[in-house]
């Protein structure tokens, strides 16, 4: 009898601080989630900023394909950095993209080419991955004044005719608050 106690007894200890410990992992979850989201409160964009990615379609991104951009800040003239952000698999073939960026806005029109270098010489993919998918961005333009409306175009211009593995690419613009306040 006094064994079988003493074995209830230890029992009940362990399911209590099975308890504990699940209350104790609870409350560290739920403190981290509020953390999370406080932090991520304070991640405002500025009222001229912009990001949009299209999706590529599964089958592959054809030559002809020109991704749209459509971009209207909310002042008339706005200073800033535009980034080109690209998402592909690990089953791409090729350790780099060329691009062709149509830059137009209300006062002029630029074309530009961009050659981006995804993996190094020993097939290290640059950027940041989870998983197979990895992204790279690029900045397009540092410093450079917009009148509204802006319209950006990018296609690719590899030598494949349809190209595979290209999941997304994106277009940021984030206004710098400095020289704009000065102007």
């Amino acid at each position: 009898m006094v064994a079988e106690d003493a074995t209830m007894t230890q029992t009940n200890a362990l399911k209590m601080m099975h308890k504990s410990t699940n209350k104790h992992s609870l409350s560290a979850l739920l403190l981290s989630i509020i953390v999370a989201l406080i932090g991520l409160s304070g991640c405002k964009m500025g009222h001229n900023d912009y990001s949009h990615f299209h999706n590529i379609d599964i089958n592959g991104w054809a030559y002809g394909d020109t991704l749209i951009y459509n971009f209207t800040p909310k002042d008339s003239v706005v200073t800033g950095d535009l980034t080109l952000s690209l998402r592909h698999t690990n089953d791409y073939i090729y350790s780099n993209i060329f691009l062709e960026v149509t830059l137009s806005d209300s006062t002029s029109s630029q074309c530009d080419t961009l050659a981006i270098t995804l993996a190094d010489n020993f097939g290290r993919w640059h950027g940041r991955g989870i998983g197979t998918d990895f992204q790279i961005s690029d900045t397009i333009a540092s410093g450079i004044t917009l009148h509204k409306p802006i319209n950006i175009a990018v296609r690719h211009i590899m030598r494949d005719d349809v190209l595979k593995e290209i999941e997304q690419i994106g277009i940021s613009f984030v206004e710098n608050q400095s020289k704009n306040e000065q102007q």
